[in-house]
């Protein structure tokens, strides 16, 4: 039996995640196969990275992924993730079919699929935005403003590709949240938190479905 963890938004703090994953994995004396991750992973190498994140300069921060890419550390737990949309864009871009990010820490690609001990796991990057999703991935480096934001954002043709999978999928990984997820919480409270997103929730046009 593989047993999973599962992580939300990582923004580079892999140092504080894999702590966590032992203290847990050490609390319930057992151990962990494998760490999910649903997108921001941010595996920034350096300084050039941080300027192809689409996000305000403030929030630009190296973090602790360049000490597993250069190999002075190494990840305690298999780790595989998909991409978010605050994301080294350049850097996953280098692997839009999938690879090895770090030793030990895999990146899934813009549509892949993987198994792990018999377990079949499959993900999409990126989030969905209707301007760019019949479109091709036309960016390439240097990303202008425009690229650094349409690179991350989901193509049909990646969808496309999961489709073609004939055999079950055991688990989906997406930065995307599922369709009417919010309806599951306390809806309120979230657009108390985040008030731009209530024009989408009531128009229920808040994520993309693969069906």
């Amino acid at each position: 039996m593989v047993l999973f963890a599962v992580e939300g938004c990582c923004h580079g703090e892999l140092d504080n995640i894999y702590a966590s994953v032992e203290q847990l994995a050490a609390v319930h004396g057992t151990k962990i196969d494998v760490l999910l991750i649903c997108g921001d992973f941010q595996a920034v190498r350096n300084e050039a990275d941080l300027a192809t994140m689409a996000c305000p300069v403030k929030y630009r921060n190296i973090n602790t992924f360049y000490k597993y890419y250069s190999g002075e550390l190494v990840a305690p737990v298999l780790t595989i993730f998909v991409g978010g949309n605050h994301e080294a864009s350049n850097h996953n871009w280098e692997l839009y079919h999938g690879g090895w990010v770090a030793p030990n820490i895999y990146f899934l690609g813009y549509a892949g699929v993987v198994n792990v001990g018999g377990v079949r796991i499959a993900g999409s990057s990126g989030i969905f935005n209707g301007r760019h999703y019949q479109m091709g991935h036309y960016e390439k480096p240097p990303f202008d403003d425009d690229a650094v934001r349409s690179t991350y954002h989901v193509r049909e043709l990646e969808v496309l590709r999961l489709l073609q999978l004939r055999q079950p999928v055991d688990i989906f990984l997406s930065h995307d949240w599922p369709q009417h997820v919010a309806s599951h919480g306390n809806m309120q409270e979230l657009i108390s938190k985040k008030r731009f997103l209530q024009d989408e929730l009531q128009s229920r046009t808040l994520t993309l479905t693969l069906t």
